[in-house]
This record gives C-alpha cells, structure tokens and sequence, in this order.
C-alpha cells in the first residue's frame, strides 16, 4: 500500500518520498492528499539519510534500482542515469547533460525530461543549468532550485 514519509531537507525543504514496501514512486515538496503517512521501509532508509543532507554524499545513483521508472520513455531512462551521476557542488549545462546521456542534439528535450522528474535531490535536476549560467526551471521552483544549490556552495547563479 503506498503511503508517504516525510523528511527535512538540509536546505530547509520538507520532502515527501512516496512509496510502499519495495519502491519510492516518487519525491515532491508537496504533501500528498491522497495517501496516508506511514513508516519508510528499512530497504528504502537510505534514500531519506540522503534527501536528509544531500551535500554528505556526492551521489546516490545506486537509488535508481529503488525508483519506480515505469512511466519513463528509454529516452528518459538514459537522461535520468546521467543526471544521477551528477554529483554535489557541480552544474551541468542542458546540452552536456543530453550529451552524455547518448543524445547530443536533444537538449531541448533533456528540459521537458527534468520536468517530469519525479525524483527531486536523488535525481538531482536542481543542478541542470541553461547555457551561460543561467539558472533555467524547476518543477519546484526557482528560488528551491537556488536554496539548494547554495547548499551546495554554488552561488553564482543567474
């Protein structure tokens, strides 16, 4: 039975890992309606120690296991695999993340793909940047994605 756990963010964000006994469905900063609170699963603790200080850590790309991907095209799977490989206190443009994840010309499409990101932090979108420094979008928004960069020591943002 899904249900949800919240956890505090270094960065001050409460998020909210949706999940039942064997996957996260998803990561928001959002307070799910729908479903009742409930224990995390000790398999999945992991995720929350790092959603509790993201900075201890450079990654936690071995969470794409734990992830429930169903609903991501393989164009998708591909950018998300690259994105987990990103680590704390980096950026990355759109173009060099659609590069390394196999697709170079397909940055515009590596955007919509971060929209629809699900994993918050874990897949760490924050740190996807439009060309020339600017800061671009986040599905949380853009003062979450500064906060937490600036937890990641990056404050020269745009």
């Amino acid at each position: 039975m899904k249900r949800w756990t919240c956890v505090k963010n270094i960065a001050g964000l409460d998020i909210y890992l949706i999940c039942d006994d064997n996957i996260v469905y998803e990561l928001t900063t959002t307070q799910p309606q729908m479903l009742e609170p409930g224990e995390l699963p000790e398999k999945l603790q992991y995720i929350a120690d790092f959603l509790s200080d993201h900075t201890k850590k450079a990654t936690i790309a071995e969470a794409l296991k734990d992830f429930d991907l169903s609903w991501a095209t393989s164009f998708q799977k591909n950018i998300y695999k690259a994105l987990a490989e990103i680590p704390c206190g980096r950026t990355i443009s759109y173009g060099k993340l659609a590069e390394l994840a196999g697709h170079p010309k397909a940055y515009r499409a590596v955007g919509s793909a971060m929209n629809k990101n699900r994993f918050m932090i874990a897949l760490p979108c924050h740190r996807v940047i439009a060309a020339g420094g600017k800061i671009g979008g986040f599905a949380s928004g853009t003062e979450n994605k500064k906060l937490l960069l600036k937890t990641e020591g990056i404050y020269d943002l745009r």
